[in-house]
């Protein structure tokens, strides 16, 4: 019997509960990958208040992330590759659960040898995520194909409010403007935007470094206006779409904000959840 199957034969309650369309149904295009994509939590971050250590904490933060279909980002090879999945299920007294495949039979293959696998999260804001302590294997969840791991050592449950992000609008993309150090000015779709920072979409080479600093850069937030700020390079990983193009998703963070754009990104970002809440009820 093969390691997938031992834990299916250790978890067969799990399996009454309600199916979950896979991912590679539910994100058939690109732009919705890129929308729904959360990225990892800036290295330097404290977070060693925010930790779940107990099987039952962690079991119950799975189990509600299923529950609700939220999506997840699937980080590995060190940040080097990523895909969509959500949380199928979660046994607590076994210490496992089950996450969705990747639409991507290289991708699956990837991730199976991995041995650095991010989760990252964020259900109505709140930033969840753990790391892979064991590998992950094969098995099957209502019976379709899906991964099995154990619980993560720990869990990260973030809510912090400078790390709630919301992702932009696909169809009126905001645009950043940031003056390079070689004396061009860069134009920049925002992939997410927060009051902590924004995440970007840099195609083709663009000289950037960790840490670096660039100020005067300008965010027009349409009906809101144009906000100028000063954005450090956290963190920075290439995305293969699916066309076979390659993008680099940069996260950014705001260094000394005024409280005036404070206030105003606050502003448009309730702008921007009303104007969702609204589309939902619609």
């Amino acid at each position: 019997m093969g390691t997938g199957a031992r834990y299916f034969a250790l978890c067969p309650n799990q399996h009454t509960m309600r199916a979950v369309k896979t991912v590679a149904e539910q994100d058939n295009n690109s732009a919705q990958e890129n929308s729904a994509s959360v990225e990892m939590i800036p290295a330097g971050v404290d977070v060693s208040g925010y930790l779940l250590r107990t099987p039952v904490e962690i079991g119950f933060v799975l189990r509600s992330l299923a529950q609700k279909g939220d999506l997840i980002t699937i980080h590995f090879d060190h940040g080097q590759h990523s895909f969509l999945s959500a949380i199928l299920g979660a046994d607590t007294k076994q210490q496992c659960f089950w996450f969705d495949i990747s639409g991507a039979d290289a991708m699956n293959r990837a991730l199976l040898r991995s041995d650095h696998v991010v989760f990252a999260a964020a259900p109505e804001g709140v930033k969840i995520q753990f790391v892979l302590v064991d590998s992950v294997s094969l098995d099957e969840y209502d019976e379709r194909p899906a991964f099995i791991a154990s619980f993560p050592e720990d869990l990260i449950k973030l809510q912090r409010r400078e790390y709630f992000r919301l992702d932009t609008p696909i169809g009126r993309p905001l645009l950043c403007k940031l003056p390079h150090r070689n004396g061009t000015v860069y134009e920049f779709p925002l992939h997410d935007i927060s009051v902590g920072g924004v995440g970007l979409w840099m195609s083709g080479p663009v000289d950037v470094e960790l840490m670096e600093v660039f100020p005067d850069c300008r965010i027009d937030l349409g009906t809101f206006g144009m906000i100028e700020v000063r954005l450090e390079i956290r963190s920075m990983r290439q995305v293969t779409k699916r066309d076979g193009s390659i993008q680099t998703m940069v996260g950014t963070r705001f260094v000394e904000l005024s409280r005036q754009t404070e206030n105003l990104l606050q502003r448009y970002m309730a702008q921007l959840e009303r104007e969702r809440h609204q589309l939902l009820r619609n």
